[in-house]
């Protein structure tokens, strides 16, 4: 099975952030025995980064551009998103996935 994962710009931080607390929770040992809350520590340390970093790669630039043809105003900027949302907003999404083993 081939996964395709699509981010722009800085969005595979919200990828690499989970696995590498999560490679440090194990290596301190809190992985088999307390698999539940290893998933919702994890994902919820990995979100706390993943709000500030998002937040301040996806603010708004002031610089306005006009093409000079159409006359329609764009801003300058890149967004940095994965799996088109916004990298910020999965600083929302992983603790509620980190509560999901609890409930199966």
């Amino acid at each position: 099975m081939i996964v395709m994962i699509f981010w722009k710009g800085w969005g595979i931080i919200g990828i690499i952030f989970p696995i590498a607390i999560a490679a440090v929770l194990a290596s301190l040992g809190f992985s088999d025995e307390n698999s539940n809350w290893f998933y919702f520590i994890g994902l919820t340390i990995s979100a706390v980064p993943i709000w500030f970093i998002g937040k301040r790669l996806n603010r708004d630039k002031d610089e306005i551009m006009i093409n000079e043809t159409t006359g329609e105003r764009f801003r300058l900027g890149n967004r940095h998103t994965l799996f088109f949302i916004p990298l910020q907003y999965y600083a929302v999404v992983y603790p509620i996935l980190g509560i999901i083993p609890f409930f199966a």
